[in-house]
């Protein structure tokens, strides 16, 4: 890309993937912010979902995409943290592969249950569960995904045996909790918000430090005596590695002004359970290496394997 034509970016409509399904908490948060991001730009977004192998074939497809800052990826710990950990020869190098643009948001996950099943916080679910050691499941939006991990996580610091149930992403998995084909989901909350007004699941315990706004009654990891379960989620946007500086700073600079909006804010936390950030590219680049430092342990810990 020339100076001239890196000057009057975007030019055209720009394409970010999100490497889960629509419906998902990722997929519902980006579009939200994409609304108001879009018209920032001056140009469209066209979000393209491309779910599997827990993010890490977006991320691939990315990684591999001109470094010319109209093919980005809108991702979480799944891709870019987790996956390079799980799964050896993943296809792609988080640092070596991406130039950070701005860390979004920042999210609690949450344990959610059927509401057939006969247990309404964390206490009553490890009872629960060790009682039955193997008969109950839990869904993720895939091997390797950050809900993966937070469910073995879950797992490990209560000592019981749930058997993991991967979907490519949560808007496919939320249909068979609901109808109790699958007893268990770990989540952020608006992937299965709706299932839960509706009556047909129900939040069991937070990993964050603060109550959901959504779902007031849930117990956070520390209220409900499982502190080794917390942990945020983080949502991102990175670029092909080698995406000129001033490209990277105009997206940096266009979407940090957008999540500034105080009605997107408010949107965010109060609508979608996620508290926006508008990180700068330097302080996601820290991000990132604290998260792969922080997943990479805990892998090793658990004995997780990846596909």
């Amino acid at each position: 890309m020339t100076a001239a034509a890196a000057q009057s970016f975007p030019a055209r409509p720009i394409r970010v993937v999100v490497p889960f399904p629509a419906g998902g908490s990722i997929d519902i948060v980006f579009r939200s912010i994409s609304q108001r991001w879009s018209p920032l730009l001056g140009q469209p977004i066209v979000i393209d979902n491309r779910g599997g192998a827990g993010g890490a074939l977006g991320a691939k497809l990315v990684a591999a995409a001109n470094a010319d800052g109209y093919s980005l990826l809108y991702g979480n710990a799944g891709p870019l943290a987790i996956g390079p950990h799980l799964t050896p020869g993943i296809g792609y190098d988080i640092f070596k592969d991406f130039a950070p643009v701005s860390q979004t948001t920042a999210a609690p996950f949450m344990i959610f249950a059927s509401a057939t099943l006969p247990v309404n916080n964390a206490q009553e679910l490890i009872a629960y569960a060790k009682e039955r050691p193997g008969q109950l499941n839990y869904a993720s939006s895939g091997i390797g995904s950050g809900l993966h991990l937070m469910g073995e996580l879950f797992k490990s610091v209560t000592r019981t045996n749930i058997v993991h149930v991967p979907f490519k992403g949560m808007g496919q998995a939320a249909p068979e909790i609901a109808s109790g084909r699958v007893q268990l989901a770990v989540s952020t909350v608006p992937g299965v918000l709706p299932h839960v007004k509706a009556g047909r699941m129900k939040g069991i315990v937070s990993s964050g430090t603060r109550r959901s706004p959504q779902l007031p009654a849930v117990q956070t990891c520390k209220e409900a005596g499982v502190p080794g379960f917390c942990s945020m989620s983080f949502h991102a946007l990175v670029a092909p590695a080698g995406t000129p500086k001033p490209v990277i700073a105009r997206l940096y600079q266009t979407l940090a002004k957008s999540l500034s909006d105080p009605e997107l804010r408010d949107q965010l936390m109060k609508g979608e359970d996620s508290e926006a950030i508008g990180g700068t590219p330097e302080e996601l680049a820290k991000l990132l290496r604290s998260e792969s430092a922080k997943w990479e342990k805990i892998i090793k810990t658990l004995g997780v394997k990846g596909e």
